[in-house]
């Protein structure tokens, strides 16, 4: 290993003292700490919102010697030291009652009044923060920073609608909580919040109304996460072992890399960054996973995906949505945000007349991962099947057996559950089934792709196929017809790859495809 990679450690010191590879964001932290004064930060899991907080933790606490060699260092002259108040909610269940917040947020004030021997009890929760931050001021003369880490995950742990009474609980003691910190402005130096989601201006954060949000922020964009040439700057022998072990060139690792973990974006400049922890996995075992989706998945999103009716045709890039919207999902109606905000989706565009973001999947591996743990959503399938299935459509697409593909899709349609009710709600499922069992396949796919004369309904391209297929209610001719009309194929013109056009009928009354045609 070229490299000592940090896997799983989130402290800024270890790192830097047990000579972990550490990406340089200082001049960014510098930027951030220097500039603002009340920040919230959202971010998906494992970007490194921990590892930020303690980067900041030890800039604030004056520990200059730990960032000798980065940017930091030239930066900074001063090195004032200040007392900092860290506040980590991320563990703890919190889904059963608030006792276990309240009791890790009594566990905290109890441990910093000890710490500066102050005595408060008997106040409530915020007036013991905001009596803390006072006494620390008076006893050492410095104004304070404070740092949450996940301030959230009580709500997200609750976002269900049958949670919604704890959730507005739990809201209103983190509240209350925080509703002190704009009364003590003098005594505050820096405060930063982090977390997956963005429930502040309209709950948590109301009473701290001059909080910036920095979530979509162009000049931060790459604060959590790396770049192509951050990637390139600190891991390049990593990735020709990585190529090596893998029998690739180096160009041929990093487009791998690039195609499974690069692709998020959090501006509207679009700037991509990789998933960290993704490249330090691969890098460690020399193996390519879907390490980020394995990490865990969110319950609360699939929930809301199984009681929902979102048509995941659309996670190509053809969702629209203003800032608000990727922010807000407090009803439980909204799952533009949370797919957003999970890491699920990212944006993939910028529309400045409407200044609208569209929004699709980052990466293959949070593609075929996704649609591999919704199959037995939306199908009788088994998840011990669904590997085999996904290879099985693979295979078959590389080596251009068009009936064999075909046959698999009829077979996984088959074994959608029978439906009956609205209509347009029965058809989205099987659209919706389709899209999952072509896009687990790790191949790429595009739904409803745009050309000059129309929308192709389903584009699969393989190594040396590209597929064209056109679904149609009435009969295989007017698919057919409609393919050569619009001329589809001139898409790929320039591409090397064989085009092979495909009719397919649909029968209305087993919904599932009845026949195909090769045009």
């Amino acid at each position: 290993m070229a490299l000592k990679l940090p896997l799983g450690v989130q402290t800024f010191e270890e790192i830097i003292k047990r000579n972990y590879v550490y990406v340089d964001k200082t001049a960014l932290i510098y930027q951030l700490a220097n500039n603002n004064k009340y920040i919230s930060l959202s971010r998906p899991r494992r970007f490194g919102k921990s590892l930020l907080l303690s980067t900041l933790e030890a800039y604030f606490t004056g520990r200059h010697e730990l960032f000798r060699g980065l940017a930091m260092e030239h930066l900074e002259t001063e090195w004032e030291t200040y007392p900092v108040l860290r506040l980590d909610l991320n563990t703890g269940n919190y889904t059963s009652s608030i006792d276990e917040l309240n009791n890790k947020l009594v566990d905290f004030l109890e441990t910093q009044e000890r710490s500066y021997g102050v005595s408060q009890r008997g106040q409530s929760l915020g007036d013991r923060l905001g009596g803390l931050i006072q006494s620390i001021h008076d006893k050492t003369g410095k104004q304070v920073v404070i740092l949450v880490d996940e301030y959230d995950k009580p709500l997200i742990a609750n976002v269900e609608k049958e949670k919604a009474q704890l959730q507005a609980q739990l809201r209103e003691i983190l509240k209350a909580f925080y509703g002190n910190v704009k009364t003590m402005d003098a005594c505050i130096r820096f405060a930063m919040f982090t977390g997956v989601s963005r429930f502040s201006h309209v709950s948590v954060f109301s009473d701290l109304n001059n909080l910036t949000d920095i979530s979509l922020d162009h000049r931060y964009g790459t604060l959590c996460g790396i770049t192509e040439q951050e990637l390139h700057h600190y891991f390049d022998e990593d990735v020709a072992e990585l190529a090596d072990e893998n029998d690739m060139t180096s160009d041929e690792a990093y487009a791998m890399l690039r195609r499974m973990y690069d692709g998020f974006c959090f501006s509207r400049k679009g700037v991509l960054v990789y998933n960290l922890w993704s490249v330090m996995k691969t890098l460690s075992q020399d193996t390519f996973g879907t390490y980020w989706y394995q990490s865990g998945t969110p319950t609360f999103l699939i929930k809301l995906i199984r009681n929902g009716q979102l048509d995941l045709t659309q996670l190509d890039g053809n969702i629209e949505a203003f800032d608000d919207t990727l922010m807000d999902y407090e009803d439980g109606t909204n799952y533009i945000a949370p797919l957003y905000q999970t890491g699920y989706l990212t944006i993939k565009g910028y529309d400045k007349q409407t200044r609208s973001y569209q929004l699709g999947f980052p990466n293959q591996e949070v593609t075929q991962a996704f649609s591999l743990h919704l199959l037995p959503i939306y199908s009788r399938i088994e998840k011990s099947r669904t590997d085999t299935l996904a290879l099985k459509i693979f295979r078959k697409a590389q080596a251009g057996d068009v009936d064999a593909l075909l046959t698999t899709l009829k077979g996984i349609l088959a074994e959608a559950p029978v439906e009956s009710g609205d209509e347009r709600v029965i058809e989205l499922n099987y659209r919706n089934l389709i899209a999952i069992a072509l896009r687990m396949s790790g191949l790429d796919c595009h739904i409803e792709q745009a050309t000059s004369a129309g929308r192709i309904d389903l584009a699969l391209e393989a190594d040396s196929y590209v597929y064209i297929i056109e679904f149609k209610r009435t009969s295989l001719h007017a698919a057919a017809q409609q393919i050569e009309d619009r001329h589809y194929a001139d898409r790929y013109l320039n591409d090397p790859r064989q085009v092979i056009k495909v009719a397919v009928s649909l029968d209305d009354a087993t919904r599932n495809i009845a026949s195909w045609q090769v045009v």
